[in-house]
């Protein structure tokens, strides 16, 4: 924690605004379409069976709720670096050190996830599957982000935007590909493809066939093993989305965010919807269920199972650009978050110092350590068989602490509102952006529905892609402890008078009270 009682409001540097309008957007959509989309849907349609699309409907409606609850507060109350000024002004300092820190920990955690990701794919690409190789792409992957996130922000922004639109463009094909195969317009199906009533798969229209029609009943067809296991799994849904709180840290460093930021809000979330929901009904109207796995990304295997081989070979190579942009996207929001944290006085002074390029070096150095640390036990502890799969693991320790963070921000927002109507004022006309009327209980659902999957992933049986059961509790502490600890040093080092008041409003910012003075 900070050692020093001096107001963080004085502090004259600025980050860079090297971010264009459009290329927050698609920053936002960098953090999600990771390797967790195309490696860990496959496993959630194989264990949920057709319910996958209604689980991934859900969590739709809780992005929806997190993004314009966030909309409203960086518009009407703008802040610069992350969440975090949102949670100190409205939760306390101490709750905001936790839930900051959590954020910074989830990351920490999906990098090295993405960097194992990207070398599962290379080695699936080049045929070498030999541990050496595994440790060596995995390592690669790393040492490329970290020579990226030290360049200068706009040379990031150029990156990461580029990445993301080629992610969006192979979706794209394989929305337009595999609505062509259920309609019969090409795709010869494997001759021992068959349908959920084991009939063999034929050419031609395909309609609901596939995994609908198996004389069980409608309830048996879309939950083949049960409600209870999509409740389970709702946290690696959750896994897949997250990366959407992106754009509020990129805001900090777009040219023009009173009007990039709510224009993002909205499109990311249109463009998850429609990159995830279609993708996924498609898979649901020509790919028998049982045969998605989380070993090679679902929608190479149906290309496969259709004879389209060279397609196949395109969606595999996808999970590499994924897989690496999410990891970019992820490393510079974990470091702006770690920045902010540091300026309003909740971690180290020094990680708020400012390069001559007007970059965070050391929260990057500080944050890349704790990153490399993470990936050299991981890989030493999987080769030596004490992990049975480190991919999942990261995944679900990420999951946690990363939902902390949207439950942060929309909690922050609920606190923002209540504070206004305390001081007189009718959210419904004051605010320039805001959540309407009719919507105002999506991010209440949002949530009590986050905080839902959080305890299931603590007494869930099934934690990771290869099924093992029991594991969740312990995941459960040890995300636990990353949000608790730095709350005990925190609370510990303002009873014994090192930290003093700290004001987290930057050069130019206002803070609730000065932008809403009591009308009283």
């Amino acid at each position: 924690m900070s050692d020093e009682n001096k107001v963080v409001g004085t502090e004259e540097q600025e980050l860079k605004r090297g971010i264009k309008g459009w290329q927050v957007a698609f920053i936002g959509l960098g953090g999600v379409i990771g390797s967790c989309y195309f490696l860990g849907v496959g496993w959630c349609i194989q264990v949920m069976g057709p319910a996958v699309f209604l689980a991934f409907l859900i969590v739709g409606v809780i992005v929806f709720g997190l993004m314009i609850a966030y909309a409203e507060l960086l518009v009407n109350l703008p802040r610069s670096g992350s969440f975090v000024a949102y949670t100190h002004e409205f939760l306390g300092p101490t709750l905001s050190v936790g839930m900051g820190w959590s954020f910074w920990f989830n990351w920490v955690c999906y990098c090295p996830s993405e960097a194992i990701a990207v070398s599962y794919a290379l080695q699936a690409l080049t045929g070498n599957t030999s541990p050496i190789a595994y440790v060596a792409f995995a390592v690669g992957t790393m040492l490329a982000l970290t020579i990226i996130n030290c360049c200068a922000v706009d040379i990031f922004a150029k990156i990461e935007s580029g990445l993301a639109i080629t992610k969006v463009c192979v979706i794209i094909l394989f929305i337009l590909v595999a609505f062509g195969i259920w309609v019969g317009l090409w795709g010869n199906p494997d001759g021992g493809l068959t349908n959920v009533a084991g009939e063999h798969i034929k050419d031609g229209f395909l309609g609901t066939s596939v995994n609908f029609g198996s004389g069980v009943g409608f309830y048996g067809d879309v939950f083949p093993n049960g409600f209870g296991i999509c409740v389970v799994l709702m946290v690696v849904v959750l896994v897949t989305f997250q990366g959407t709180e992106i754009v509020g840290l990129a805001a900090a460093e777009s040219q023009n965010p009173d009007e990039s930021v709510p224009k993002a809000c909205r499109s990311v979330t249109y463009r998850i919807v429609l990159l995830y929901l279609l993708p996924i009904l498609l898979v649901l109207l020509i790919f028998p269920t049982e045969l998605a796995t989380d070993e090679r990304p679902v929608f190479a295997d149906v290309m496969t199972a259709y004879g389209l081989t060279p397609l196949a070979y395109v969606f595999l190579a996808v999970v590499l650009v994924a897989a690496f942009s999410c990891a970019n996207t992820g490393f510079y929001g974990t470091v702006r978050c770690m920045y902010g944290l540091s300026v309003e006085g909740l971690a180290p002074k020094f990680l708020s110092r400012l390069s001559k390029q007007a970059a965070p070096r050391n929260a990057v150095l500080f944050t890349l350590a704790f990153m490399w640390v993470v990936l050299i036990i991981g890989l030493v502890s999987e080769l030596t068989g004490f992990l049975s799969n480190l991919y999942g693991s990261l995944l679900s320790m990420s999951g946690f602490t990363g939902t902390l963070a949207w439950v942060g921000i929309i909690m922050s927002q609920k606190r923002f509102r209540s504070k206004l109507k305390k001081n007189g004022y009718d959210p419904e006309t004051c605010l320039k952006a805001r959540v309407k009327p009719g919507l105002s209980w999506v991010p209440w659902f949002a949530m009590i529905a986050q905080l839902i999957c959080l305890i299931m992933l603590a007494f869930g049986d099934i934690i990771d892609p290869e099924g093992n059961a029991g594991g969740g509790l312990v995941i459960f502490c040890i995300a636990t402890s990353a949000v608790i600890i730095p709350m005990i040093v925190y609370w510990i080092q303002r009873k014994r008078g090192v930290i003093g008041k700290i004001n987290t409003l930057k050069h130019g910012e206002k803070s609730f009270d000065e932008t809403f003075p009591p009308l009283n």
